[in-house]
């Protein structure tokens, strides 16, 4: 296991705490949603706050026999040679679906409750800042019913899930695939040299 930094370890959850938050349920429905919001975004791969929240039915798609959630990322939407990404369906993301389907308020066709509004353009963008300061109050509050000592925010997923997959000895090029880094140059070699069922295999860790 490779030895972290003590500013790199403030950005990510241990396995432990990872188990923590998968298997306790938060008294607090606001605490209880952003728990549900952060486990689809690390069993999501890590998916940024952005990209989760503007995820509707549009996005599923079947490849291989198989469901997949598929995007592309936001912050790249104007790079026309930014991969699409693909995320497995996998039961526990399923799971999560469905909760929300049946337990939160979602607005159109979204997958998940962070959208409030019918927006669209600078409003929606607007929109989701503000509930992204809303989601990181309510992680706070995550942490604190569960006793994590970490500041909880949307990006914690994202580095956890990073150091989930290089702990388990999976190399930087694939995890670069897996966030969906086609901005780095030594990842650009590897690329293509596998699709998606060697990711699906990479991310069972989490």
């Amino acid at each position: 296991m490779n030895k972290l930094t003590e500013t790199t370890a403030k950005r990510y959850l241990s396995d432990n705490y990872i188990g923590l938050i998968k298997s306790t349920t938060c008294e607090a429905v606001s605490a209880e949603i952003a728990r549900k919001l952060f486990l689809f975004s690390y069993y999501c791969h890590g998916i940024s706050y952005i990209d989760m929240a503007q995820l509707s039915t549009k996005n599923i798609y079947e490849v291989e026999n198989e469901r997949y959630i598929v995007y592309k990322r936001y912050k790249l939407r104007h790079n026309k040679s930014a991969k699409l990404m693909y995320v497995k369906i996998t039961l526990e993301l399923e799971s999560l679906i469905e909760w929300f389907k049946h337990n939160t308020l979602l607005i159109a066709n979204y997958l998940t409750p962070c959208i409030t509004r019918d927006y669209e353009g600078a409003k929606l963008y607007e929109h989701i800042k503000n509930r992204r300061g809303r989601y990181n109050d309510a992680l706070k509050e995550v942490a604190k019913e569960l006793n994590i000592p970490i500041n909880l925010t949307t990006y914690v997923s994202r580095h956890s899930v990073a150091m989930r997959l290089r702990n388990n000895d999976v190399a930087i090029d694939k995890i670069a695939q897996v966030f969906g880094h086609t901005d780095v140059a030594t990842t650009s070699i590897y690329l293509d040299s596998f699709g998606n069922k060697v990711i699906d295999e990479i991310v069972g860790v989490l």
